[in-house]
């Protein structure tokens, strides 16, 4: 495939000042220059309709009988300077891809996208979906909805529409993975990403599996006015923190001895024991820190877990503290000194196993370092401010330890 996107990762830390340097970028730029916003958080998109006033930001909206994704195809064809969340953004179809293609906008993205996930269909409807409905590229093992069944409707209709937005691979035998239509980013000729660690991220991998280039920006400055992009420099990512006087781990033996193994509190633990009193032990745990041990109040507390066991760890006087597993970019938690991160994160392992046969290393355990560190740096410390953890995993206890020590300013 041919990309003519120009792709641009500036990678700093949390806190570096990234956002801050593209809203002086955006401000800074012609009126003739388009600028499509991408952002987890409605939070987020208020903040730039508020610092880049000349640039008149809109946000997509519903309106009778009309979806946001109708009304962001509307402001395009209007030339409007745009800011929406992610979960539009995993809705492009083909027209919006070639509205952006001759519109010539530029993309932002704070954070990476949702680029990839294992796509289920039963053997049966996978036999009779490759038999009948689609052809499979040798090369790319990409499935293509075929010619004569273009006005098909039916049991397989999203097939149909992923098939054509070019989402569909197979994986072995009578399996699929999902992968985000890679046209999308294609339709952009300058491409901002803003993140951190972008080397052990998922979004790495599926540029890497289309071998789509990319280069790495850094951020200077030391406040908002001065903060800019600049020609990726290593050292412009060395700490600003001694971070080893900052991060303060729980080291009781009897509230880590739950997460003592190297799989513990991974989601397979999970799923096996919801039923048990483990997790009623793990619950209490987290009461324990943040009740006794920390002695502070609901709205200095921040904890997580897989989403579907919430309801088993919530409780008296830290249920509202509780942040998605997955939360990146909000600052609206930035005073919480108190953090629970009672997981153990792994790579989907269909998602791993479909890189590795297409020969893209991964590193699972700086996947798992990146994921955490996004979730941690919504409390306190993103200011440079002290912070406690329980982290009863081992295995995730270590991986912190290991980057505050090779991460912390002397």
């Amino acid at each position: 495939m041919n990309f003519n996107c120009n792709v641009n990762i500036v990678d700093a830390i949390m806190g570096a000042g990234k956002s801050q340097s593209i809203i002086n970028h955006i401000n800074a730029s012609g009126v003739e220059n388009k600028f499509l916003v991408i952002t987890p958080y409605l939070d987020e998109v208020d903040r730039y309709k508020k610092y880049c006033p000349s640039k008149h930001f809109k946000a997509p909206k519903f309106e009778k009988n009309q979806t946001k994704l109708d009304d962001i195809k509307k402001m395009i064809d209007k030339g409007e300077n745009i800011v929406s969340t992610h979960a539009l953004f995993q809705k492009f179809d083909n027209e919006l891809i070639d509205i952006c293609r001759a519109s010539n906008y530029t993309l932002v993205m704070d954070e990476v996208a949702n680029v990839v996930d294992e796509y289920s269909l039963s053997k049966q409807d996978f036999t009779l979906l490759t038999n009948t409905y689609v052809d499979i590229n040798h090369k790319t093992k990409q499935l293509i909805w075929k010619e004569k069944y273009k006005d098909y409707s039916g049991k397989f209709d999203n097939e149909k529409r992923l098939c054509e937005l070019g989402s569909l691979v197979c994986y072995g035998d009578n399996l699929m993975v999902w992968l985000f239509p890679i046209e999308t980013f294609n339709s952009f000729r300058n491409i901002y990403i803003l993140t951190y660690r972008f080397d052990l991220q998922l979004q790495k991998y599926y540029y890497d599996y289309y071998r789509l280039p990319y280069t790495y920006l850094s951020v200077v400055g030391n406040s908002m006015d001065t903060y800019q992009l600049s020609a990726y420099d290593k050292n412009q990512n060395k700490p600003k923190y001694d971070y080893r006087k900052l991060i303060h781990i729980c080291d009781l033996e009897k509230l880590n001895m739950i997460g003592d193994r190297e799989h513990d509190l991974s989601k397979t633990w999970y799923f096996r024991n919801k039923g048990n009193s483990t997790m009623q032990v793990l619950k209490n745990n987290i009461s324990n820190f943040f009740r006794h041990i920390r002695c502070d109040n609901s709205s200095d507390n921040i904890w997580t877990t897989f989403k579907d066991y919430k309801s088993l760890l919530k409780g008296k006087g830290y249920t509202r503290g509780y942040l998605p597993l997955n939360s990146r970019a909000t600052n609206e938690y930035k005073k919480r000194t108190s953090v629970v991160y009672p997981v153990n994160r792994y790579l989907n392992p269909f998602v791993k196993n479909f890189f590795l046969t297409n020969n893209i290393d991964i590193d699972e355990d700086g996947y798992a370092l990146s994921e955490m560190l996004q979730f941690i740096w919504r409390s306190a410390i993103r200011d440079g401010n002290e912070i406690w953890i329980y982290l009863p995993s081992v295995r995730m206890r270590g991986l912190l330890e290991q980057w505050i020590s090779e991460n912390s300013a002397i």
